[in-house]
């Protein structure tokens, strides 16, 4: 069974929505019914775009929390050969079948977490804009950080599910999940339901301000792009009363690669922190209860690092390996994020542009 309800959480944003309208003044009200889209608009657009984000770049995933827990387990901080013998050995035990693992859990979990997400985005973001005029992109970087503290309650434990299957057959015995539901029981059983919240802290330290900064720098890019190309483009149709026509497809794909990439390589450091605190709250878990609940074993292995918080782990970070230490992996987190965000952000504004 699935750690998440999608009815609940659909509940959830129609509350929002209520609360929302609620705390606005009369004048905030007028601005928010003028610019925040239809609930079910925002749910449908967010839900497909969510979706095609996942199934096109979930292989990318894979691989990529492979060679970083391979390199974090077996070497430490890695030079970029290491790296590449990472990658090399990974690639060869990988299948189609071992690239996908986790997927179903990831897509279908990201239907209520992803609708949160751009809802209680877009629900917000008009609140933010007339409490803080003039300063729209502190506007709409609060409105994504709100969002991303929102979602996160669902997004975590999606990610401690799918991880765990995606990573499990590096981790020497660690974990042992026949799949998604096996998982999902089995951390239930042995953990509790914190399981399913391990770093969630720095879970929302890392994600937060890379979705604020993807969504909030998007919004500048799309407005820039949309002045220059309607302004060299003869076009004076509406999709709707009130509503400017939407931008090309390709054109927000650009704007999203755009974002997507600066907000993907400036947060790295706060994700190779996550990561790594994630992997060591796992293994000591292992360590103590085994695999299905024999301690010791191969799940006591030898733990790679020991952070205290996630300020510690940048902290320890820098002065153990050096402040280039802290963009690892960079390269290999923006093939993935960049595309995803590209095609879910640039999916996301143009089916809500035309419903």
């Amino acid at each position: 069974g699935s750690i998440i309800c999608g009815l609940p959480a659909f509940r959830f944003l129609a509350c929002l929505r209520q609360w929302s309208a609620g705390m606005a003044s009369s004048s905030d009200a007028e601005v928010a019914t003028d610019s925040a889209p239809a609930v079910w608009k925002t749910i449908v657009a967010s839900s497909v775009s969510i979706c095609l984000g996942k199934i096109a770049t979930h292989p990318i995933d894979t691989l990529k929390a492979q060679i970083q827990v391979d390199t974090a387990t077996r070497h430490g901080l890695a030079s970029e050969g290491v790296v590449d013998s990472s990658l090399r050995r990974v690639l060869s035990r990988s299948s189609l079948r071992s690239v996908y693992q986790g997927f179903s859990i990831n897509v279908v979990g990201s239907l209520p977490a992803g609708a949160i997400y751009m809802t209680t985005y877009e629900l917000l973001r008009p609140r933010f804009e007339a409490r803080l005029p003039g300063s729209q992109f502190l506007a709409d970087f609060s409105a994504g950080f709100a969002a991303e503290a929102i979602s996160s309650v669902l997004w975590c434990p999606v990610d401690v599910v799918k991880e765990r299957l995606q990573v499990q057959p590096e981790m020497r015995g660690l974990y042992k999940y026949a799949g998604p539901a096996d998982a999902v029981g089995q951390i239930l059983r042995s953990e509790g339901i914190l399981g399913f919240f391990r770093a969630y802290g720095a879970t929302l330290l890392a994600f937060g301000p890379q979705s604020a900064i993807n969504l909030a720098l998007y919004e500048q890019i799309e407005q820039r792009a949309r002045d220059v190309y309607f302004g060299s483009v003869s076009c004076s149709s509406s999709v709707g009363e009130g509503k400017p026509p939407p931008i090309p497809l390709w054109l927000a794909f650009a704007c999203a690669s755009a974002s997507g990439l600066t907000a993907c390589f400036f947060t790295t450091p706060l994700d190779l922190a996550k990561l790594r605190m994630q992997v060591v709250r796992a293994s000591r878990h292992a360590a103590r209860h085994g695999v299905d609940g024999v301690p010791g074993g191969a799940a006591a292995v030898r733990q790679p690092f020991n952070y205290a918080n996630i300020a510690d782990a940048l902290f320890q970070i820098t002065k153990r390996e050096g402040p280039r230490a802290l963009f690892k992996g960079a390269l290999l987190r923006c093939l993935v994020w960049v595309p995803q965000t590209a095609i879910f952000l640039g999916t996301f504004k143009c089916i809500l542009a035309r419903l």
